[in-house]
């Protein structure tokens, strides 16, 4: 009986640690992790970015909202060509989740009170930050803020051998941003 009860749980535990390998990690992490090994440039750009956010902080009035203008560049399989079907995704989808991301940033979260882990708690204040669609693109010209992009690709992968800024450019089945000085650009692939 133990010989059973020990080969039971020596396949569980087989299977278990298996099954975990297949977890997908976030993609931003393996492309900075990526970046980080392959960009010579990149923790000089870390820091001039790091560098102007305190002289930003540095320079704000107190109690001034900043406002950022974002476009997010929806890129979904050509068979959902309908708005709101399969990866192309409907306006107020991403209205919600920007309701949601500013509900965070001004710690406007109806969760905050009670958060699901206090970890940051201590941390947690308003960033006086609200995003926003944009509403004029690069051009001058009236948008939504949100471009459609319908693609032959079936997916943009961040494992290693992938081309990690694939969604980011045309000429690989994605989309080219928008003026990052400008825009807060974000792909949902």
């Amino acid at each position: 009986m133990r010989k059973l009860i020990l080969i039971l749980t020596t396949l569980f535990i087989f299977f278990y640690t298996k099954a975990q390998e297949n977890v997908k990690k976030c993609g931003t992490t393996q492309l900075v992790k990526w970046e980080k090994q392959n960009n010579p440039d990149y923790k000089n750009l870390l820091n001039n970015f790091y560098q102007g956010i305190k002289e930003w902080q540095n320079d704000k009035k107190i109690n001034t909202i900043t406002t950022i203008p974002i476009v997010v560049h929806i890129i979904h399989r050509q068979n959902h060509s309908t708005i709101g079907s399969g990866t192309n995704i409907s306006n107020v989808q991403v209205q919600n989740v920007l309701g949601i991301l500013n509900e965070d940033f001004r710690k406007l979260n109806p969760e905050f009170p009670n958060p699901p882990r206090d970890t940051f708690s201590n941390f947690a204040g308003d960033s006086e930050i609200e995003f926003c669609l944009a509403t004029t693109d690069e051009n001058g010209n009236s948008t939504l803020g949100i471009t459609r992009t319908a693609s032959t690709k079936t997916n943009f992968d961040c494992d290693d051998n992938a081309d990690k800024t694939a969604m980011k450019r045309d000429l690989t089945g994605g989309k080219d941003g928008w003026n990052p000085l400008k825009y807060l650009n974000i792909w949902v692939c």
